[in-house]
């Protein structure tokens, strides 16, 4: 189980009180960066406050809240708000509120007001030098191209260029759920199913700051192994957690197959708003379109017309990237 997936759950229920408001930005505005991919699955990005930086933060598609090192707080002299106890499938914590101007990536910036700040002392599980977990609140703003081949992400504020120019099928996500009887939001949920588990279609979370693909259920049948999982940063009373692994077959996601996956089960848990945790890592690039409410695994460049996108856009003329021109068909990693 993943360190960062075990902080970011806790802040799934809160996200139900929070109401965030659309970012107003031209239609087709596309920012770009470099990213640094820790233990093939960790997810670095430069990340600017109140114009301040860049700091080095998680991209974590799984949490829906943005957390910041109490340190980093008290160097940028944020304004903290009270102490707010969270509570969440893996447990509770208390945290503060931290209130910024806005935060950004590469140009492309979100308000403070529409994000959902927290401060931690300690942020167990990132890498060095990393200062916080930027969220869901921050990444439904925009559509994003996570491409973990080129080690680039790219964001646009509105259906633009990748809308039109990747191809794929386009897998319907739902960004929100329920959890206890109250909504939570800042969710990225598809639903799939694993070969050798039954035919039951799961909902799975689409998850950057996880590392192992993880089911929520009491066991995986036969073939299955036994573990017992110590944290340390728990309360002894939780701090035992027994975990199921197995080899499946493969993982489909609409007419999409990831073969021979481990599973980790998870019993005896709250039970989340959905069934699991996929590992984004697990493919080579993801298109994410908060707009139009849906994913393409492993996307391909697909070259049209530049005088057809012009006219579909009215936008400027069309340049092909090259690192998305050199991007494979959309087939497992």
């Amino acid at each position: 189980m993943s360190p960062i997936r075990a902080l970011g759950q806790i802040f799934v229920v809160s996200a139900c009180v929070c109401s965030l408001s659309a970012i107003a930005a031209p239609a087709t505005t596309e920012f770009k960066t470099t990213i640094r991919i820790v233990d093939d699955f960790m997810i670095v990005v430069p990340v600017r406050i109140n114009g301040s930086g860049p700091y080095d933060f998680l991209l974590d598609t799984g949490s829906n809240h943005t957390i910041l090192d109490q340190k980093l707080t008290e160097e940028l002299a944020l304004r903290r708000g009270d102490q707010t106890p969270i509570v969440g499938v893996w447990g509770s914590v208390t945290s503060s509120a931290v209130f910024a101007d806005s935060f950004s990536i590469a140009g492309a910036t979100v308000p403070g007001k529409d994000l959902v700040l927290f401060s931690y002392a300690e942020i167990r599980g990132l890498p060095p030098k990393v200062r916080g977990v930027l969220g869901e609140d921050f990444f439904q703003k925009f559509d994003i191209l996570i491409d973990y081949r080129h080690q680039v992400i790219r964001l646009e504020t509105g259906p633009g260029l990748m809308v039109e120019m990747l191809r794929g099928e386009h897998l319907p996500i739902q960004l929100d759920g329920m959890m206890s009887g109250r909504q939570t939001l800042g969710r990225l949920i598809v639903t799939g199913q694993v070969k050798g588990l039954g035919d039951n279609s799961i909902s799975l979370l689409l998850d950057s700051g996880s590392k192992e693909f993880t089911l929520f259920r009491e066991d995986l049948g036969k073939g299955s192994e036994w573990h017992t999982f110590v944290d340390p940063s728990r309360p002894k009373s939780s701090s035992v957690t027994r975990l199921e692994t197995r080899t499946v077959r493969s993982l489909k996601l609409g007419s999409s197959e990831i073969s021979n996956i481990m599973v980790i089960a998870i019993a005896g848990k709250q039970r989340p708003d959905v069934d699991g945790f996929m590992p984004t890592s697990l493919l080579r690039s993801i298109f994410i379109s908060h707009q139009g409410k849906f994913v393409i695994l492993n996307p391909s460049f697909a070259k049209a017309p530049a005088e057809d996108v012009r006219s579909r856009l009215a936008a400027k003329p069309l340049v092909i990237p090259p690192d998305l021109a050199e991007m494979s068909p959309p087939i497992g990693r």
